[in-house]
């Protein structure tokens, strides 16, 4: 049959790991031949988003009055108010999203599901177009953002769920919660987060002008890359080499990122008297985070919410670097122990720290756990093998 043609809706500001993840699937999706359009948010470009891991670039255009508005409502009005502001974008979608689905040959919506967003499904449904529907959240679990109608989210997701003809999930987590409100099991897919094949590792070492750069020549690296939020529990990470440094002197923090709470790491590190142990970068450029990942021995994933695929962990492989994260449902749907990653229970610091010593002092089980992770994102977890999987799932209703 011939490659069908995508309407792509979401309801993101296009940024962040939200963001990777649009582009790299509609990415992935052009490159496999499929004409893939896009219907977003008033103001929102995904594809023209910064590529830095804060804010935008100086080329990068203003954001629209209607970008600026929606952001201002997400990060200072009441809960309640963002949430009639979600609703309201159904309203505000209808129309284009109607005259495309009408106008236009669109043989597939694929739909990023975003809480009391109806409109699309609901729209398909009525023009007789399959639809896909990406889920990387549902309401009811535990999350940094509460919610101030729960009920009425439940109930519109609900409905959502059972007009979609399949679903994409990232963790196998959300498969099973999923199952459990009732959705058919057999049109659920669990599809992880990937990485680009350009960032898989190759000859170069582009980390040591990095570890030259930041005087680590000589040292054990352990490093940890992202937006820095609270719950990623940075300051126990910290207490834990200032714990381990008697045994491993040569050991060196690495922390990579751009951190609402920087000064409070800064003045944690100089109370412990760190500043020769631990490294804090601030944010770095989007092409330069290779060249950081390369320039560690060890990448750890510190914490992680229960339902979300962490892109950084995908990363951390594609450079051959060892992994050592939290023991949660979607790291454990892509690491096993001690093969291609090591895991800790989630507040263990004691296990987290003898996991640590033994990844310090075993320069052959770095390389061979490194090396092990490597080979299965480069054949199960790029973006491309993800684009054929979601391009064999739509065939099954096209």
């Amino acid at each position: 049959m011939l490659l069908p043609r995508i309407l792509y809706h979401h309801r993101t500001q296009g940024r962040g790991g939200e963001g990777v993840h649009i582009r790299e699937v509609i990415r992935a999706l052009r490159k496999l031949g499929c004409e893939v359009e896009m219907q977003e948010a008033p103001g929102v470009d995904a594809m023209f988003a910064s590529e830095t891991q804060t804010a935008p670039t100086p080329q990068e255009a203003p954001p629209r009055l209607h970008s600026r508005v929606f952001k201002y409502l997400s990060q200072h009005a009441p809960q309640f108010v963002f949430e009639i502001a979600e609703l309201g974008y159904n309203f505000w979608a209808w129309f284009p999203l109607s005259r495309r689905l009408r106008r236009e040959r669109i043989d597939i919506l694929y739909e990023r599901y975003a809480f009391f967003s109806f409109v699309g499904t609901w729209l398909a449904r009525r023009r007789n177009i399959p639809s896909v529907l990406e889920v990387n959240e549902i309401s009811g679990i535990e999350r940094t953002r509460g919610q101030a109608m729960p009920g009425l989210a439940r109930r519109i997701e609900a409905a959502v769920f059972s007009r979609a003809d399949r679903i994409l999930v990232v963790s196998s987590f959300l498969k099973d919660a999923l199952v459990e409100r009732g959705v058919e099991e057999g049109k659920i897919h669990v599809l992880p987060n990937a990485v680009r094949e350009d960032m898989l590792a190759g000859d170069e070492r582009p980390g040591e002008q990095i570890r030259v750069r930041l005087g680590l020549e000589g040292r054990t690296v352990v490093g940890f890359v992202g937006q820095i939020a609270p719950w990623d529990r940075l300051d126990l990470l910290i207490e834990d080499v200032a714990r381990l440094l008697p045994e491993l002197p040569d050991l060196h923090l690495l922390i990579v990122g751009p951190c609402r709470f920087m000064d409070e790491l800064r003045r944690q590190v100089g109370d412990l008297s760190l500043q020769h142990a631990v490294t804090l970068t601030g944010p770095v450029e989007r092409n330069e985070v290779a060249a950081y990942i390369d320039a560690m021995d060890i990448c750890v994933l510190p914490h992680s919410n229960p339902f979300g695929s962490p892109i950084v962990m995908f990363e951390y492989m594609a450079m051959k670097k060892p992994v050592l994260a939290v023991d949660v449902r979607p790291v454990r749907d892509v690491i096993s122990d001690e093969i291609n990653g090591c895991l800790f229970p989630a507040g263990d610091r004691e296990e987290f720290r003898q996991r640590m010593t033994a990844l310090v002092t075993d320069s052959a089980l770095r390389k061979r756990i490194g090396r092990k992770g490597y080979e299965d994102v480069r054949t199960r977890h790029t973006w491309n093998r993800n684009a054929e999987q979601i391009l064999e799932i739509i065939r099954e209703i096209v």
